[in-house]
């Protein structure tokens, strides 16, 4: 007996799955080596998200992180922001 269309496709949104592969691509037929120049906040393919190396100090705040990132939708190499990354008022 076949499973109808809704049973099949309940069965497979109910799979449980690792985070790692609901925050970090598969196909990396379109990403890119970006790196270098900081693309500020948003990737080249609109994404907002970045996977990134940090490290947490003692009171649970971020003590450092790594400026190399990945993007999250693309795959893509970055080169994440960093405070000081802000250009200077010239007024």
């Amino acid at each position: 007996m076949k499973m109808s269309y809704l049973k099949r496709k309940m069965k497979m949104t109910q799979e449980s799955k690792h985070i790692r592969e609901l925050l970090h691509p598969t196909d990396y037929s379109k990403a890119m080596d970006l790196r270098g120049q900081t693309l500020g906040t948003t990737c080249v393919c609109g994404c907002e998200v970045f996977i990134a190396l940090i490290a947490f100090d003692e009171y649970k705040e971020i003590n450092f992180y790594f400026l190399d990132g990945e993007c999250a939708n693309c795959g893509s190499m970055v080169t994440l922001p960093y405070p000081n990354d802000v250009e200077p008022d010239c007024d």
